[in-house]
């Protein structure tokens, strides 16, 4: 082979020798495994209002994926709160006695505590199969969770706003035609005798309030049946009162109003 030759061949050698080099695996590399698992339950960060005097109270909703024989399911979990770190472990699914009513899927509020502002560790594991860690901070009533690579679970809010305490929402039920133009009615004597919320976009429990002002029901109160919804800001319970008790009352075509605030269902 003459040196010319011997020139044209080196490129094809470099190649293939860095080939080999590629192929080569080293017995002391463990290989990276990648473990992913399908979630199996909802979560939302969640403050809970006391229903006898509006304490709030701060927790996760958790919702199972699947649907299960009948209404109640709950779901099994342990809370832990130590200086500086959360700890939720959800282990499944508790079954009610006796089981009535339609397929639902298991749901519950796990409370954790009233948080000081701060910066914890939060864990979430799954019968400690799984387990998902990041940060959680509170400050003035804002609660926002970073939790990267959540494996198990689908988590839709993350970031949460404080309720204020001045605020009535609910929903009028409309199962039929004659119901709309009361349903109507009844809202717009609502909006005489309270103002607009005017909350600021945000995750409220509750409630979303999107950019554009539209309010989105959370899960755990979404009516399943056609409704107006109102969220509203009060002042004082006494005239909201009588305004539901004489719709609800009316002989002619008594509405079905559920109205909550922050200290209960009126």
């Amino acid at each position: 082979m003459n040196c010319t030759l011997r020139l044209q061949c080196l490129p094809v050698l470099f190649c293939l020798a860095a080939a080999f080099s590629a192929c080569k695996v080293d017995p002391n590399d463990d290989p990276a495994v990648v473990v992913t698992a399908d979630p199996e339950f909802s979560v939302d960060l969640f403050e809970q209002r006391n229903p006898t005097d509006g304490t709030p109270l701060f927790g996760l909703w958790v919702e199972s994926m699947d649907k299960y024989d009948c209404e109640g399911y709950g779901i099994d979990a342990t809370v832990a709160l130590e200086t500086g770190r959360i700890e939720v472990n959800l282990l499944g699914v508790t079954a009610p006695t006796p089981c009535t009513g339609d397929p639902a899927p298991a749901r519950q509020f796990l409370p954790i505590g009233n948080l000081p502002d701060g910066v914890y560790t939060f864990v979430l594991s799954l019968r400690d199969a799984i387990v998902n860690e990041g940060v959680l901070t509170v400050l003035n009533g804002h609660f926002e969770l970073s939790l990267p690579n959540a494996q198990g679970v689908d988590f839709q809010n993350m970031v949460l706003e404080h309720l204020p305490d001045d605020i009535a929402w609910g929903y009028v039920a409309i199962p039929n035609e004659m119901a709309e133009p009361v349903a109507d009615a009844f809202i717009t004597d609502l909006k005489k005798i309270t103002t607009d919320p005017g909350l600021p976009p945000g995750f409220y429990s509750y409630f979303t309030v999107s950019g554009t002002g539209q309010i989105t029901f959370h899960k755990s109160i979404a009516p399943g049946v056609v409704s107006e919804q109102f969220v509203r800001r009060f002042n004082g319970t006494g005239a909201l009162k009588s305004l539901l008790f004489d719709y609800r009352s009316d002989p002619q075509l008594p509405l079905s109003i559920r109205c909550w605030t922050p200290a209960g269902e009126l």
